[in-house]
């Protein structure tokens, strides 16, 4: 009979739901940095090894045929690179450009906006 006086429900009161909403949006306000940093991070890698992939295709191709670079990166794929887009860490094209005196430079951005250059000899970052 003391049982029936106490209903006895199931599930969450409000200030619980509430509670615990607060505490799983400030565990996101604080990861959310980490997050972007990890995935700049990711980027700039991915773009240097594309740089490096790219400068290792051009020596390639320079190599097999008579020390002549290619016109436009375009002619490296299928063959020497896999047929992709290869872009920077700001999603741009890579610039790549051959000079006369027989040499070439190939660059991208970094994600804070530093550019990495590669020549054939070198990968550096102009910052």
């Amino acid at each position: 009979m003391f049982k029936s006086f106490i209903k006895q429900e199931k599930g969450f009161t409000l200030i619980e739901v509430v509670a615990v909403l607060a505490i799983i949006g400030v565990m996101a306000l604080t990861l959310t940095p980490s997050i972007d940093v990890a995935a700049n991070r990711a980027k700039d890698t991915r773009m240097l090894s594309d740089l490096v992939t790219l400068d290792s295709a051009v020596k390639l191709y320079c190599f097999e045929h008579d020390n002549s670079y290619p016109e436009t990166l375009e002619v490296l794929k299928g063959g020497y690179v896999p047929d992709k887009d290869y872009k920077d860490a700001k999603n741009q094209p890579f610039a790549y450009s051959k000079s006369d005196s027989g040499s070439y430079s190939l660059t991208g951005s970094k994600t804070n906006g530093d550019v990495v250059k590669a020549d054939g000899t070198t990968v550096e970052v102009n910052e």
